[in-house]
């Protein structure tokens, strides 16, 4: 009896389930772009009742649905929605392929760093300003850093990236501004520093920007913002794409600074990109290299880049995909920090500071991606990121640095809500080359670790109204120094007031931790000694901002204008100082730089940008990308006692050696007013292109205010006369006298023009520096006068 009892219900569940079936029908189709027959991967495909699915990596989607009629809508950011009115057979497979054109505004670019998942860029709660490849390639740029000084807010100065006047000048060491390449951090061992020539500027397809504190998402060296390196992966066709270029430096307005003859300063190089599918694997292979003799005496640069990319998608596994990238670098060179002096002294080193440099970097970043129909994504991403470092000092490192994170992200459509989380941590080891002793090292052995967790939603109201919060957590460690894990917070706001008008608020906290560098390192580069700091305790702060952002369209010409107002604020700030932090007796009378806290400082500002391309009268292409930023820096405690100490903890700044004899951040500012070291108030922006013809015409326009305060010693006339009486030089009194004879900012013009020979040739010749300005990157170091590159790209 119990036998056929059971049977009988199972007889009866099996027709329901069967009736159940029997009465779905499936959908299915691909998603491709109507101009180049790409497939669209991650799109969604919604259906009634909150049904819905999403796209593969080939633009193709499957859904059951009951029988009956239905709509279905095809949605992805970038692209203009559609919906279809769709009959389902039950039992059959109805097939329904979509063509979408992009969004035709810039405001639909499609960003992914300011929330970590796709969006429109007008959409952002934040500020996000994108550099395409179009800009990239036309500065005939080798490495990433020449580009980015195109883009509104950001400058760069030895390296060292600051968005908005965040971060001053550290030579290298500790960064406010977090560097991804594919969303992994592009960040050394020992000084979390960025190298930009180890970018594959040749594979990059897109640059984001966020500006303002982003480590609620980014983690600790997100301080100042985020800036986003996408790289390129195979279309459905092969490409391949060869650029070399050559040129020279031609010599300076005045010929006393020539010490080269005739024998004119030489620059070249090239590189070579190819990117091919074969079925499911994604292959992309670039190489470069480049060579330059410098203006500057004794000063060259040999540099070769490769790099790799493989990604597999197997077909038994829809939504899974998983490779690798590699990246190696290797530079070797010479160069010195210090000039002697002005006239003909400008571009020679101060006796002694030539220094021979080489560098060896290598990444293996496995990576697996994994996304289902229910609009779950998984992602895990690690790296290994060896950098060494060796010169002729008999000091180098050894920094390896082994990253980790793992991502979930999960999209409701029901809702219109985004959830993003996840876990990141690393592993840093530094120690001396080549098995040396701490003495041969630049920062000695140590390690360092750090855990974090992090979770951020953004829910849409009203189909107008967005709001976005997010979290993390964060722990440090180096040796037996630890940080107070704190939470930080981020929270904003997205209102679409009008079809192309879009209005945000956000606000976001930071904090950052000293790397090993910024604490032990202890070395020299050309001449001037670097010394540590073990007592540097961590920074943070916090960013607000309001802003809005207006799509202008003239005829086919499409764009916006972003106007922002901001204010940061940093507790306990990190910088480098430039003082008296080795023996007297030592090179240079013990003056050198360490990295010191500061005291609070805060930075308001506003900024104007504009950024856009289309056509004018129906047949002229017109590119252009423009800004205006406006800081107003200053110490919160600037006649505040203090106290900047040596690694032993003791007083490092005798009151002689500062501008009122008070150990003030006022007393190490070479300025009168109020203002924090190594910043611009003003800085203005333009790179414009147009095309007539076959002809592409392009300029580009720097403006920088005077650099009002930098360190006091560089200028005081105590270090001058021991200078001049002791060593017989002049390097300290010429940047007095430079300064004061260049106090009215600087202009950068560049000029450029290509013909395109064929739609797979084109030929270009760039003037950089068209003005032959004089110009001082950063306190006694000379930037290039006048400069031509002749440069010819070929693509098959």
């Amino acid at each position: 009896m119990g036998t056929f009892k059971s049977s009988l219900l199972i007889s009866v569940l099996m027709l329901c389930f069967g009736a159940t079936w029997a009465q779905n029908g499936t959908l299915t189709g691909k998603f491709t772009d109507t101009n180049t027959g790409e497939p669209v991967p991650f799109a969604t495909i919604a259906g009634p009742n909150g049904t819905g699915t999403t796209t593969d990596f080939d633009g193709i989607y499957k859904l059951s649905l009951p029988a009956g009629t239905h709509k279905i809508k095809f949605s992805y950011v970038g692209y203009t929605d559609s919906t279809y009115t769709v009959t389902i057979t039950e039992g059959k497979e109805t097939v329904l392929n979509h063509k979408a054109s992009t969004q035709t505004q810039v405001l639909g670019i499609t960003t992914v760093v300011g929330g970590k998942f796709a969006k429109a860029l007008g959409e952002e709660i934040v500020t996000v300003e994108v550099l395409n490849r179009n800009i990239i390639d036309n500065s005939s740029a080798f490495q990433m850093d020449e580009a980015m000084e195109k883009v509104p807010g950001v400058t760069i100065v030895d390296g060292q990236a600051n968005i908005r006047g965040g971060s001053g000048w550290s030579y290298g060491a500790g960064s406010r501004v977090l560097v991804l390449v594919d969303d992994i951090p592009l960040l050394t061992a020992d000084a979390a520093d960025v190298k930009w020539s180890f970018i594959p500027t040749e594979n990059v397809e897109q640059v984001e920007v966020v500006k303002g504190a982003a480590s609620a998402l980014y983690g600790s060296s997100a301080l100042n913002g985020v800036i986003n390196i996408v790289t390129a992966w195979p279309k459905n066709e092969p490409y391949t794409k060869v650029i070399m270029y050559t040129g020279f430096i031609e010599n300076p307005r005045d010929g006393a600074y020539v010490w080269w003859g005739r024998n004119q300063p030489l620059f070249g190089g090239g590189n070579i990109v190819h990117r091919q599918k074969f079925g499911q694997w994604d292959f992309v292979m670039s190489a470069s290299f480049n060579a330059t003799k410098s203006h500057l005496e004794g000063g060259s640069n040999q540099e070769v880049r490769t790099s790799v990319k493989l990604r597999h998608r197997p077909k038994k596994v829809a939504g899974l995909s998983y490779g690798v990238n590699l990246n190696a670098y290797n530079s070797t060179g010479s160069t010195f920090f210090l000039w002697n002096g002005i006239d003909s002294s400008i571009y020679r080193p101060l006796p002694g500071s030539l220094s021979e440099y080489s560098t060896l970097r290598l990444t293996v970043d496995p990576f697996v991606t994994y996304f289902d129909k229910h609009d779950n994504r998984y992602k895990a991403t690690f790296r290994y990121f060896n950098a060494l470092n060796t010169n002729n000092t008999g000091q180098g490192s050894l920094p390896q640095l082994y990253f980790g994170e793992f991502q979930y992200q999960r999209k409701f459509n029901k809702i219109d809500m985004n959830l993003v989380s996840g876990v990141a941590g690393y592993y840093a080891d530094v120690r001396p080359p080549g098995g040396a002793d701490d003495t041969a090292s630049l920062v000695g052995k140590h390690n360092g670790s750090n855990f974090a967790v992090y979770a951020q939603v953004e829910k849409k109201f009203f189909q107008k109204l967005t709001f976005g919060f997010g979290v993390r957590y964060e722990y440090f460690r180096i040796d037996t120094f630890t940080s107070d894990a704190l939470p930080v917070f981020r929270a904003g706001l997205n209102y679409q007031a009008a079809e192309a008008t879009f209005i945000r608020a956000s606000w976001g906290q930071g904090y950052r931790f000293p790397t090993i560098a910024e604490k032990f390192i202890n070395t020299s580069v050309g001449g001037i000694g670097i010394y540590p700091n073990e007592n540097l305790e961590p920074e943070k702060g916090w960013s607000a901002e309001i802003g809005i952002k207006q799509g202008v369209k003239l005829g086919k010409w499409l764009g916006y204008v972003d106007l922002a107002g901001f204010v940061n604020q940093y507790d306990n700030m990190m910088e480098f100082t430039f003082g008296q932090f080795g023996p007297a007796s030592g090179q240079l009378f013990g003056l050198g730089f360490s990295s010191q806290n500061i005291g609070d400082t805060r930075i308001l500002g506003a900024e104007l940008t504009l950024i856009g391309q289309g056509e004018i009268a129906n047949k002229f292409p017109l590119q252009i990308l423009a800004g205006y930023t406006y800081i107003d820096p200053k110490s919160l405690n600037w006649d505040d006692t203090l106290r900047i100490v040596n690694s032993l903890g003791e007083d490092a700044i005798a009151p002689g050696f500062t501008r009122n004899g008070m150990p003030s951040y006022a007393g190490t500012s070479s300025s009168t007013n109020n203002i924090l070291k190594y910043r611009f108030r003003h800085t203005i922006k333009l790179d414009a292109q147009i095309g007539v013809k076959k002809f592409e015409f392009g300029v580009s326009v720097q403006y920088t205010s005077f650099m009002e305060s930098i360190d006091y010693l560089f200028v005081s006339d105590a270090i001058i006369g021991f200078e001049q009486s002791l060593l017989g030089t002049s390097a300290f009194s010429g940047l007095k006298e430079f300064r004061e004879e260049n106090n009215r900012g600087n202009t950068l013009l560049d000029f450029r023009i290509a013909y395109n020979v064929s739609e797979k040739i084109k030929l270009s010749v760039l003037c950089k520096n068209a003005l032959n300005q004089d110009q001082m990157q950063r306190p006694a170091f000379m930037a290039q006068p006048r400069n031509y590159t002749v440069q010819m790209s070929v693509e098959f």
